[in-house]
């Protein structure tokens, strides 16, 4: 069974909302006090199939370096959320290294997305030192040999805008922003199928790049 992904941070944040909005008494005495963060929300409302990702929404590496979708229009965008412990991963990360040998020098770029709080860790420091955050991942990602860029959803803004539950959940988002496919990377999690396999995200992908209809926009994920 895969991750699935706790807003426990958000609601956090939403439940002391009323201490933030609350004036002290006139009785009562000043206390030194640390800073209350500000509650962490969702970037945009969820996102459904037909949707346009708002250009404004921004995410950040490992490396501490940001990509917005702003940046992506143009390009045909597969996403998918990843863990580096799922089982369900084990079966996954081979069809996403072919897929990154698929699409070497075409318009598709493919982000991971890691969105397990617990695999993340606490969110860096302004002046955090990059390299030496996400170990565990930076490990597991040198061992599948992944060269496409990997995401931290910090606070699981990314995974609830777009609803992801499992790991991994897929997503394929056209050229002009547009969320054309989501659910399952392909049709075997059990390795049965063989050649017969469909990758959704692949025939998401090359439908898109052909300028045709995505022929099937929605599946179950696995994991």
């Amino acid at each position: 069974m895969g991750a699935s992904f706790a807003l426990t941070l958000w609601v956090a944040g939403v439940l002391a909302l009323p201490l933030l909005a609350q004036d002290p008494k006139p009785q009562d005495k000043p206390v030194d006090k640390p800073p209350v963060e500000a509650p962490k929300t969702p970037p945009t409302e969820s996102l459904k199939l037909g949707s346009v990702v708002p250009e404004t929404v921004s995410m950040t590496d490992l490396d501490g370096k940001t990509v917005s979708f702003k940046e992506l229009r143009g390009k045909v965008v597969v996403i998918h959320f990843w863990s580096d412990r799922c089982p369900a991963e084990v079966h996954a990360d081979p069809i996403t290294k072919r897929l990154e040998k698929t699409y070497e020098g075409k318009d598709v770029v493919l982000l991971g997305i890691n969105a397990n709080q617990n695999e993340l860790g606490a969110p860096p420091a302004k002046d955090a030192d990059y390299s030496k955050l996400y170990t565990n991942l930076r490990k597991k990602i040198a061992e599948v040999g992944f060269k496409h860029r990997i995401l931290a959803d910090h606070g699981n803004r990314l995974s609830a805008m777009f609803n992801a539950k499992t790991t991994p959940h897929c997503f394929v988002i056209d050229a002009k922003g547009v969320l054309s496919y989501a659910g399952a990377l392909d049709d075997d999690p059990q390795e049965t199928k063989g050649d017969k396999a469909v990758v959704y995200v692949k025939e998401a992908a090359d439908a898109l790049l052909a300028g045709k209809e995505v022929a099937i926009k929605e599946t179950r994920s696995y994991g």
